[in-house]
């Protein structure tokens, strides 16, 4: 797993190099330049010899991401076609001495209005660079910045980022950031902007740039998958999933079915005064109880529930009790209930529970409003700025601190004591419903295993993110059955 930070941060990581190992910012800038005429070489020489016709359109604005595509510009100058746009005059310093080298060196630097034409131009296989706007902006574009941003995106050609797309309006295919992972590359806004994202040394090892983090990227290889290892086995040694069925009782079946086929050694539905199973053709593999089983080792409750009777609720705390290492995955409809915090505290009175929520934005949103919280947690504040669902994360572990939460959403953020993982890898092919049920249960089905709820939750949404991409990112056609089939 790589390590995030936020964008102040990540500014102040900078600092420490430059007072801590003498690297000048300088310096800085020309390694970030020359991360990205490397990638722009090596993306030529991939897939075309001939390198004299291509070209580059570097886009640059007046602070320090404009320097570095003047120093882009002046390393790319003998190696193909290189036409700099001045968005304005440089005002930063570095970028001024930038810019000053380019004007001597005689690479031609145009005003904003030849732009348009010169995007129109452009082929699949030339290159535009956005280095407008760097971490430091904040506000609205005005309506002349946009337009020009437009014009860009409308290019045919390879589209790539300084650090991060202008505004997160630039639509990049790759964003080459500087240093470090940057927290606000992983909002749902960024999503559709940042395509693949690179991180660029600038003179420094990561390990010596970058300091400690409580914010962190999964990566595949951090899952730990329920691989069954020890050839004396038998099903009681893969753990009991129990799948509690409310009104909706298709949904509790795809996540007793995940359960089943990710690991549990046995799953269960469990009937509820509202279910109606009757209603279904199910699995012989899958077993119905009219109770919780005496040996269940996690429950999953919530998928296909619209409401959250008192009656059910007991039978939860009730069991809870009578166990001696209770585990519950709680997910969808229980989670909006006005009464549903209250249970959630009851819960988290016992030293030893694993419980994880399974929110989307709606239902997070909701829930942390249900809780009283005072801060923005509407769903667009949520899905527009990390920032968001990091105080959101921290309200909940500190209400809550036996309670882990996996923030469903573009990218998925998993919140445990004061730390918060990032899963980036999902598509929008799981943007259809069933997809959290099967999630839901894959998370109860690890927890029934032993597992820890950092490692259940990191594990199941990883793996899950990671299916979607086997049938393919613009896939319309996922079905939860696809993604059980694939487990």
């Amino acid at each position: 797993m790589q390590s995030i930070f936020s964008c102040k941060q990540a500014s102040e990581l900078e600092k420490n190099a430059k007072e801590s190992f003498a690297i000048p910012p300088f310096l800085m800038m020309e390694n970030a330049a020359k991360a990205m005429a490397d990638f722009i070489c090596s993306k030529i020489s991939s897939t075309d010899n001939s390198a004299s016709l291509k070209s580059a359109l570097i886009v640059c604005g007046k602070g320090n991401n404009g320097g570095d595509g003047y120093a882009l510009a002046r390393l790319l100058q003998n190696k193909i076609n290189v036409t700099v746009f001045a968005l304005e005059e440089p005002s930063a310093e570095e970028a001024k001495a930038q810019c000053e080298m380019c004007k001597r060196l005689g690479i031609k630097i145009s005003d904003i209005q030849e732009l348009k034409k010169n995007c129109r131009s452009l082929s699949s296989g030339d290159f535009i660079v956005d280095c407008i706007y760097g971490t430091g902006f904040h506000g609205e574009l005005s309506s002349g910045v946009a337009e020009i941003i437009n014009v860009m995106n409308a290019s045919r050609a390879c589209k790539i980022a300084c650090d991060i797309p202008s505004a997160l309006a630039f639509a990049a295919d790759y964003t080459i950031t500087m240093g470090c992972q940057k927290l606000e590359l992983y909002s749902d806004k960024a999503k559709n902007v940042c395509g693949k994202i690179i991180v660029a040394d600038l003179g420094i090892a990561r390990e010596k740039f970058e300091n400690q983090s409580s914010l962190h990227l999964i990566e595949p290889e951090d899952r730990n998958l329920p691989l069954r290892k020890k050839r004396a086995a038998h099903k009681g040694s893969y753990g009991h999933s129990a799948v509690l069925c409310g009104d909706k009782a298709g949904a509790a079946i795809l996540a007793a079915t995940a359960a089943m086929n990710f690991g549990s050694g046995l799953t269960s539905l469990v009937e509820t005064e509202i279910s109606n199973l009757s209603q279904f053709k199910i699995s012989p593999s899958l077993m119905i109880s009219d109770s919780i089983p005496k040996k269940t080792s996690c429950i999953a409750i919530g998928s296909g529930f619209t409401d959250f009777s008192e009656q059910t609720a007991k039978r939860v705390l009730e069991w809870f009790k009578s166990s001696k290492a209770p585990a519950a995955v709680l997910d969808a409809g229980i989670l909006t209930n006005k009464a549903f915090p209250d249970f959630l505290q009851k819960l988290n009175e016992y030293d030893n529970a694993r419980i994880i929520l399974t929110p989307h934005l709606s239902e997070l949103s909701r829930l942390l409003e249900n809780c009283n919280a005072e801060d923005d947690f509407s769903v667009t504040a949520l899905a527009e700025n990390t920032e968001a669902k990091i105080n959101a994360a921290s309200f909940l572990n500190k209400r809550f601190p036996r309670t882990t939460v996996i923030m469903k959403s573009a990218n998925t953020f998993i919140a445990e004591g004061g730390e918060v993982f990032v899963i980036a890898d999902g598509s929008q092919s799981l943007a259809k419903g069933g997809s959290g049920d099967i999630l839901a249960g894959m998370t109860a089905a690890l927890l029934a295993q032993g597992y820890s709820a950092k490692d259940a939750a990191i594990t199941a949404a990883e793996h899950h993110a990671l299916l979607s991409q086997k049938i393919g990112q613009e896939a319309y056609n996922l079905t939860p059955e696809k993604i059980l089939a694939l487990l």
